[in-house]
Parts: C-alpha cells; sequence; structure tokens
C-alpha cells in the first residue's frame, strides 16, 4: 500500500471514529439524558431508547473511543518523523 493511502485510509477511520464519538455524545445528553430519582414507576420496559438503549449507547461510546485512542496513537507512530522535523524547524533547531 501507498504511503499517501495508507495515510488516506488511516485518517479517514480517524475521521469516521471521531464523528461517531461527537454523535453519540450528543444522543447521550440530549436524547437519552441520564434519569435520576424517582422515575414514576417507570421500568426497563417503558425505558427510552433512540435506536438503542441508552446502555448500548454508553457501550459504544465507550468502545469507540478506545478505538479512536489506537488510532491516533497509530496516526502519531505513522507520522513521528514529520513531527520531529517540524519541531525542530518551528523552535530553530537543524
Amino acid at each position: 500500500m501507498r504511503k499517501a493511502t495508507r495515510n488516506y485510509v488511516v485518517g479517514l477511520i480517524m475521521f469516521l471514529l471521531a464523528l461517531f464519538e461527537v454523535v453519540s455524545g450528543f444522543v447521550l445528553w440530549l436524547v437519552l439524558p441520564r434519569g435520576g430519582g424517582y422515575m414514576g414507576g417507570r421500568g426497563s420496559i417503558t425505558e427510552a431508547t433512540f435506536l438503542w438503549s441508552r446502555d448500548t449507547w454508553l457501550d459504544l461510546h465507550n468502545w469507540v473511543a478506545v478505538a479512536l485512542l489506537v488510532i491516533v496513537v497509530l496516526h502519531l507512530i505513522l507520522h513521528w518523523r514529520w513531527i520531529v522535523h517540524m519541531t525542530k524547524t518551528v523552535w530553530g533547531r537543524s
């Protein structure tokens, strides 16, 4: 695989994972907010859902965060020489 293609694939995966993190974060925050205290006698049968239950959204959100962390570390490893070079250039060391 060419270097440019590899970098594109890693960047695309990173973007899609970050996008899912944002969407699932908003779903958890705005659509399926955390309950608290007495819920009027509602049990798990009347639990609010949006495609999936809140617990499923939370599990997906957490596991995608782990996958995103792995991809970010891979991205840093793949670009480490560029990062070092640019850091030396910006800070005036050759």
